[in-house]
């Protein structure tokens, strides 16, 4: 975490900009506060993804005196918080509370992500012998059921999964994005072995979908903010990749650790 320094003009005094730089993702920001209190806490949720490299997109939170962003900007608002992306800066107004800027952290790099070959999806990400397993579903369908019953240290994430390619492997991330698990913190990524929709039945089995199904079952679980055309085609294009290079299964179980024997 560090501080520098910026004329504040409205009182003729240099004020503190406290900037916070992150890594998510292999996605470098550099959030940049006016407020103590909230650069203090972002540095206490978001402490295993800081960062060293000063160099990430700038992300202006709530600081006063911002210039007008250059371009067609990217605009989201959140309950009155809003995020805009420039083409060299993003900036988050009205942002009452660390989960408003958590949300809109998630916001942002679902449009960064595009550019990236990757998406954010509601799904718990596990590790087992050094390959990640992504279950997803909606709210209530297991997935941080899936995660208490997963050995210790192998959840990188219970809620919001991070998938990439990247040097053409499709990999999960972990991500600072927990659900009531609270399991978030791992900070490193592994190649993915299969994805699974999770369906809560009496038996435990899997049966492997085709492409077409794995895409219907991945698109309402993606969290995707955009209206723009031309970015719900690059995502559905992105979607399309990963369901033909990896193998997508539905998963029937009963809340019980069980379910890793038939995966296995």
């Amino acid at each position: 975490m560090q501080i520098a320094t910026k004329p504040d003009k409205r009182i003729g005094v240099v004020s503190p900009v406290l900037q916070l730089p992150l890594e998510i993702g292999k996605i470098p920001l550099n959030l940049k506060f006016a407020d103590m209190a909230r650069f203090e806490s972002a540095g206490k949720r978001y402490s295993t993804f800081l960062s060293s490299d000063k160099k990430g997109l700038p992300v202006l939170v709530d600081l006063q005196g911002r210039t007008s962003l250059d371009g067609d900007p990217f605009t989201y608002d959140l309950d009155g918080a809003t995020v805009q992306l420039g083409e060299d800066q993003a900036e988050f107004q009205r942002v009452p509370h660390e989960y408003s800027l958590d949300s809109l952290i998630r916001i942002l790099l679902s449009k960064l992500l595009l550019d990236r070959s990757g998406f954010l999806l509601h799904a718990a990400s596990v590790l087992a012998d050094g390959r990640a397993h992504v279950f997803t579903g909606r709210s209530g369908a297991g997935k941080s059921t899936v995660a208490s019953l997963s050995p210790a240290g192998s959840v990188l994430t219970d809620e919001i999964s991070l998938l990439r390619c990247v040097e053409t492997r499709w990999q999960a991330f972990g991500t600072p994005f927990w659900g009531e698990f609270r399991a978030g913190d791992m900070n490193c990524s592994a190649p993915i072995s299969g994805i699974y929709s999770l369906i809560q039945a009496k038996q435990d089995r899997l049966e492997r979908i085709s492409p077409r199904d794995g895409l219907r079952v991945l698109l309402p679980n993606v969290l995707f903010f955009s209206s723009r055309k031309q970015d719900n085609e690059q995502l559905l294009r992105i979607l399309t990749d990963i369901v033909e290079a990896i193998p997508v299964y539905q998963l029937y179980f009963r809340r019980h650790a069980d379910f890793w024997k038939v995966i296995a």
